[in-house]
């Protein structure tokens, strides 16, 4: 999908004042993301086009991420832009610690956060059976 009309390339720290985003997908699904085919298809599956499903999952990514998100305010609360500051700070903190294996990615990704996860009593990992 390559239908911006500013080539505006963003890296994980890079804010972006435009309302246009290019997107390049890799040609396979793979862990990292899908094929532009499959969004395609996907997006037919929905009778929308493929800019409106990326929009519709960013914004439930948003909701599911930013406490108390009002779809209906034009823009974030001080403390909710407080919070993805936070998460930023954090992201770069770890960006600058020695670089992990990619198994080791996956390990710590497989392990949860610990005692302290969020989800740790609405979602045991035997899913939700007691």
């Amino acid at each position: 999908m390559t239908e911006a009309k500013q080539e505006n390339q963003l890296g994980s720290t890079s804010v972006d004042n435009s309302n246009t985003f290019k997107i390049e997908l890799d040609p396979h699904n793979s862990a990292f993301g899908i094929s532009a085919d499959t969004l395609r298809l996907l997006a037919a599956s929905y009778n929308v086009t493929p800019e409106a499903l990326i929009t519709r999952a960013v914004t439930m990514w948003a909701q599911a991420v930013i406490p108390d998100l009002d779809l209906d305010s034009p823009s974030l609360t001080p403390e909710q832009i407080e919070l993805l500051n936070q998460r930023q700070q954090t992201a770069d903190a770890t960006t600058t610690q020695p670089q992990q294996t990619l198994a080791d990615a996956f390990k710590k990704l497989l392990e949860g956060t610990g005692d302290q996860h969020e989800n740790d009593e609405s979602s045991p990992r035997d899913g939700g059976h007691s």
